[in-house]
Order: structure tokens, then sequence, then C-alpha cells
């Protein structure tokens, strides 16, 4: 017959009661992440001349739109978006910016764009596209009752430690503007975070993108008018970040849009 020692009994009960703690904490970690809708995310970055604006937006507001509607229609697409740049260099750097969301990385194998009739289209000189890039949505929060995303500012930072940057923004930051997203009278429409697929490396910029939506302009300008009570552990994000601040700070207006529940 096996005799344990009265130590040796509290020492088991110890570390029992610890690992209990510690898988109950992995599993209400893991539950805090929601899924995102998407996959992968494809920016592309566009200079269009004022000359050519007109017909610029008639093309994808009158013919590209339907060829969109039926990609996501057929399950090809999740979202797709057309922005233009409100702050910030436009006249030698893009003015404005499509986003397109696919539910999986397999999808980029059959390009949406290589389909469809292109009748109607007006000419357009200028449309050069200045650059893409590739992202993976990490965090989605949106109103429980859905509000219109008319304007973005989109925030694109190079954290010393990507995987931490996003850990926090989900533990610190989703919980306290979920309360403000979600509040009737709160110019935020939703919140986002992605981190970037390519380009990637010592010159691409930025390896992480955060996305506020608002519901209007002065709400993109002044997103907190009454101040807040900041949540405990900002700090910590801000330490992952140069000098503390995001790279880049852009406000866009969403021109179009199309999705699985929404149209502009």
């Amino acid at each position: 017959m096996e005799i344990i020692n009265f130590k040796q009994l509290i020492m088991k009960i110890i570390l029992n009661t610890f690992l209990i703690t510690l898988l109950s904490f992995v599993s209400l970690a893991q539950e805090n992440w929601d899924p995102t809708d998407h996959k992968v995310g494809y920016w592309q970055f566009r200079q269009v001349s004022e000359g050519d604006v007109a017909n610029f937006l008639y093309n994808e507001d009158n013919v590209y739109r339907e060829i969109v509607k039926n990609h996501i229609a057929e399950g090809n697409m999740v979202h797709w978006g057309l922005a233009r740049k409100l702050t910030g260099n436009t006249s030698s750097n893009h003015n404005y910016f499509f986003y397109n969301g696919f539910a999986e990385l397999s999808d980029l194998d059959s390009p949406a764009w290589g389909s469809g009739s292109n009748f109607g289209l007006r000419p357009v000189s200028s449309a050069g596209v200045l650059g893409a890039v590739y992202t993976a949505p990490a965090i989605q929060v949106f109103a429980e009752t859905p509000k219109p995303g008319n304007y973005i500012v989109v925030n694109t930072a190079n954290p010393t430690n990507v995987g931490e940057f996003v850990r926090l923004q989900n533990e610190v930051w989703k919980p306290f503007i979920k309360d403000y997203i979600n509040d009737e009278n709160s110019p935020w429409a939703g919140w986002e975070v992605a981190t970037v697929m390519s380009p990637t490396g010592n010159g691409a910029g930025y390896s992480v993108v955060t996305i506020d939506h608002y519901t209007t302009l002065s709400g993109a300008l002044n997103s907190f008018p009454n101040g807040a009570e900041w949540p405990e552990g900002l700090q910590a994000i801000n330490d992952l970040l140069p000098n503390g601040k995001f790279t880049t700070t852009v406000i866009y207006e969403v021109v179009f849009y199309e999705g699985p529940a929404a149209s502009k």
C-alpha cells in the first residue's frame, strides 16, 4: 500500500489547482478571439487625375459594381469598397484605394476581375495603380445594430512585436471600443485590425493596419469629443510602437461599398 505524506498531498492539490486554472485561462483567452468574416484583404492604391474622376466613378458604380455583386453572391468575394483619400498627399501619391475581401486565400487563385462584361465603360486614362498590399484580418468589431461607416481612419504601424501588438489590441482595446461602437450616440461604427501579409521586410513601411469606421467626418476628426477613461494596458500597446505612435493616420471617405449585408 502506497503511503503519501501530508506534504506530498498538499503539493499535488496545489499543482492540480494550478493546471485547472491555467487551462481555464487558455480556454477563456481563445474564446475571446472572435472570428473574422474573411481571411485576406487586397488593397489597391490608385492615382486618378481630376479630369478623369467623374468617368472613373461612373465605371465603378455602373459597370464594375454589377460584376462585384455577382461575385459576392457566388461566394467568390466577401467585401468590395472604394475610398477617397481626404488627408495627406494626393498630388503625387494615391487619392483612391480599393479594398477587396476574400473568404479564403485560395480565392485569389481565381481572379474576380477576369470575367464579366465591360460594356458601357467610359474612358479613363489616368487611373494608374501605385501599389498594392495583402493583409490578414485579425480582429473585427461592428455595431450590433449596424451603423453606416461613411468614413474610415486607416492607421499603419510597425510594432516591435506584431503578435503581441495584436494580442493587446484584442485584450485591451477591443472591450473598451465595443461600448462606443454600440452606443447609438457615438460616431464609432466599427474597428478592425489586420496584419500585413505582403509586402514585408525592412523597407515595407508597416506591418499592421487598424481601421476605425465612423458615421461622420467630424467623428473621424474627433472620435472622443467628451474625452474618455482610457483602459488599463493602453501604455503597453504604445510601448510597442516607435515613439508610441502610428506610422501614418489618414482619413478616407467611403465612396462605394458592397458586402454580404450592406451596399453604398
